[in-house]
């Protein structure tokens, strides 16, 4: 038996993972029912899922803020820096 369903995505992400699929000849139901068929047999999810540590938090934020940051014009600059 067969159920259909409906769920909400990203319209960007749909039309991405949409050009993936067809590359593998699969349709996105098809990638969906593989999802699933993971789940079920890994009684998990398939890949793993974390929290950014806070460590990594506190670097976007550094980012974010233009805090603690070094920006390099150029790669060999940054090995330059790094002693590279």
């Amino acid at each position: 038996m067969k159920i259909q369903t409906s769920v909400r995505v990203e319209d960007n992400l749909y039309n991405e993972a949409k050009d993936i699929f067809s590359k593998f000849g699969l349709s996105f139901g098809d990638a969906v029912n593989i999802f699933l068929a993971k789940v079920a047999m890994e009684k998990g999810i398939p890949f793993d899922l974390s929290l950014p540590s806070e460590k990594l938090e506190k670097r976007v934020k550094n980012i974010n803020s233009n805090k603690n940051t070094i920006i390099y014009n150029t790669a060999n600059e940054l090995f330059e820096d790094l002693g590279i």
